[in-house]
């Protein structure tokens, strides 16, 4: 199912289950028995195959292989119904810790009718939500698990938190909790059924592959909806504990303070690394420290408005700001846009001060200690960026006094001050590049970013000149220009460019599909590496003990066809003609972990299924790359 398809199906459901909700939860019921009856069906044909066996009492070599592959194939079955979920992280807190949180949490319990707590969990995100634990997979018995972050509750008041938290304890209060919960699991199973299937093909799984190809899209569509649904379900539950207006005013302020850590507080910190060669030992601290901050009110109302502006998205199931709000009883919110009307003073005590008046011991401690080595890798790499792109400026600064510079090094210098400074940093050596090579794909996008950062309308037009040049940079413009005309109410035009975004990622998929697949029909060429790379590959080739003969040609792809798909089959050792202990399996193992690829390249045993290729691609002149016990071919082939 393509994107467009399974919107479309949303956009259908959504409308069905508001009409007809108990029906549309029974339609979910029946799909998810859909799946486990094609499971349990096999498992049942399985052991009436084995029954018949042993009933019949005739054994011999081809009765027990196909014992062999059926109790396998059961096996597989079984240890894929088998899910393992980890224990959710976080420090746990006691009661002692923290009294009135563990109130609060026991009043919106009750208050909601939610089930028991099994641990309450104090984490370094800005988030909380309530997490449900099977200890028995498929049969269930849950263990709920609260994680609360820090910085959440440093950022919001008490009434806040009390909202979140009931918010969070409505998706699991009363009956469609416990459904919920089920088709969450039923998901997971799906999941990772589907991933099972498609690892043991060979060992007849594929059949299930294929079926679940075509029933997880129309589930995932089902139960999408379900779980949208359910996020207003829950928002209603903590309405009705809270009142709307506290429950509104909890949404917008999490919101908020949410934006002020992506738009002030992490690019400044991430800013540093132009100069610290190491990140802050006290990062997770500093972030605390700077949600007491209070927001300006003009930066709020800004945030605000861009907020409501937002449309829901079909790869997250909470709904918009907007549709929230407006469900809770405030339908006019994204006219009026009244900011006032949902954000108190910022006098009010913070929810950690009030709620957690005792930090567990070395808790900021050990939170400060990992996102140092979180960030140390990205800031290293920033760091010395900034000095290489500054020794590279002052070189074509000096260049530019007394000689021209080439297209590609005023590409160059434009593409350093852009990555030290920002794109808007950048703006007249872009126009510069672009003055000798208008359709220079890099320098149209970075100057297209610059302008809509500006709120120009002109850098659509290099955004679309970039993207005609390199169709995956549609995803990254796109939302550019979606985020640009949704600010200005042109929602309309926003579409467009959505549509384009959904139809990248379509051909995204089908250029995988096509480059995970080689078939006899396919169309092949000679490669085209230059003659070093290629002798580097055999230099690895020869490390390799199993390996005897490699052929290396490149695939013609319709889809993408500018990512170039190269194919390397490859024959194994063989003791008198024979093959022996899947050597096959073990040599593309070998190969796709051992040996570094320039570029894309896919990796297939000339044997079994792929075995007429091996004419096609000894026909192909330079093919063959590799051949053992030959280091005299190998030196001349091209």
């Amino acid at each position: 199912m393509q994107e467009k398809e399974f919107v479309a199906l949303v956009n259908k459901l959504e409308l069905y289950e508001r009409d007809h909700p108990a029906t549309y939860r029974l339609r979910v019921g029946l799909l998810a028995a859909l799946g486990y009856l094609v499971l349990f069906g096999a498992l049942a044909v399985a052991l009436a195959v084995v029954i018949g066996v042993i009933y019949a009492g005739r054994i011999n070599l081809l009765v027990i292989e196909i014992l062999i592959i059926v109790l396998g194939l059961a096996f597989v079955i079984l240890r894929s119904l088998w899910i393992e979920f980890p224990e959710p992280e976080g420090h746990e807190l006691k009661y002692d810790d923290a009294p009135r949180l563990f109130d609060l949490v026991k009043e919106v319990r009750t208050a909601t009718r939610g089930p028991s707590l099994y641990k309450v969990l104090l984490t370094n995100e800005y988030n909380a939500s309530i997490v449900q634990r099977p200890r028995f997979g498929i049969f269930g018995w849950h263990e709920n698990y609260l994680q609360i972050g820090l910085p959440l509750l440093r950022a919001l008041s008490p009434a806040d938190i009390r909202a979140i938290v009931a918010h969070e304890f409505g998706h699991l209060s009363g009956n469609h909790g416990k459904f919920t919960s089920w088709i969450y699991l039923v998901r997971q199973t799906w999941t990772q059924m589907l991933e099972t299937a498609e690892q043991h093909r060979r060992d007849g799984l594929g059949v299930f592959a294929h079926f679940f190809k075509w029933y997880a899209p129309y589930f995932n569509a089902y139960t999408f909806v379900l779980a949208r649904a359910q996020e207003y379900e829950a928002d209603r539950c903590a309405v009705n504990v809270s009142g709307k207006e506290k429950m509104a005013c909890a949404l917008v302020n999490m919101r908020l303070k949410g934006k002020m850590l992506a738009e002030d507080f992490w690019p400044a910190m991430h800013g540093r690394a132009d100069t610290d060669p190491e990140p802050p030992r006290e990062s997770f601290a500093e972030m605390l420290q700077s949600l007491l901050d209070p927001i300006p009110p003009e930066k709020a109302r800004e945030w605000f408005s861009e907020t409501l502006t937002v449309r829901h998205r079909y790869d997250d199931t909470h709904p918009a700001l907007a549709d929230r709000l407006a469900a809770m009883g405030y339908p006019e919110v994204r006219k009026n846009g009244n900011l006032e009307a949902f954000v108190a003073a910022e006098d009010h005590p913070r929810a950690d001060h009030h709620l957690l008046p005792r930090l567990p011991a070395d808790f900021i401690e050990q939170q400060n200690q990992l996102w140092k080595e979180e960030m140390a890798a990205n800031w290293a790499e920033r760091h010395q960026f900034v000095a290489v792109a500054q020794e590279a400026l002052a070189g074509f600064e000096q260049k530019a006094q007394s000689a021209e510079l080439t297209a590609e090094e005023r590409w160059e210098r434009a593409r350093f001050l852009a990555g030290k400074d920002g794109a808007v940093a950048a703006i007249s050596l872009m126009r510069d590049v672009l003055a000798l090579e208008p359709d220079h794909p890099g320098a149209n996008y970075t100057l297209g970013e610059a302008l809509i950062e500006q709120g120009d309308e002109g850098g659509i037009k290099y955004l679309e000149a970039a993207m005609e040049k390199d169709p995956h940079a549609i995803p990254s413009g796109c939302e550019m220009i979606v985020s640009f005309l949704t600010a200005r109410d042109r929602l309309e035009e926003a579409d467009k460019y959505r549509d384009c975004i959904s139809g990248y990622y379509d051909e995204l998929a089908w250029a995988r599909r096509e480059r995970e697949t080689v078939l006899k029909s396919d169309l092949f060429q000679p490669p085209e590496w230059q003659s070093e790379v290629l002798a580097e590959l055999r230099r690895q080739l020869a490390n390799v003990p199993l390996l005897e003969r490699a052929y290396l040609v490149k695939k013609v792809c319709k889809h993408f066809p500018q990512d170039t798909c190269y194919v390397l089959g490859v024959t194994s050792k063989r003791f008198l003609g024979l093959q022996l202990d899947n050597r096959d399996t073990k040599l593309v193992e070998q190969l796709a972990t051992t040996i570094t690829y320039p570029f894309y390249t896919f990796i297939i045993p000339l044997e079994h299924t792929y075995k007429p290729l091996r004419k096609i691609f000894r026909r192909i002149e330079r093919a063959e790359i590799y051949r053992r016990g030959a280091p005299n071919h190998n030196e001349n082939l091209p």
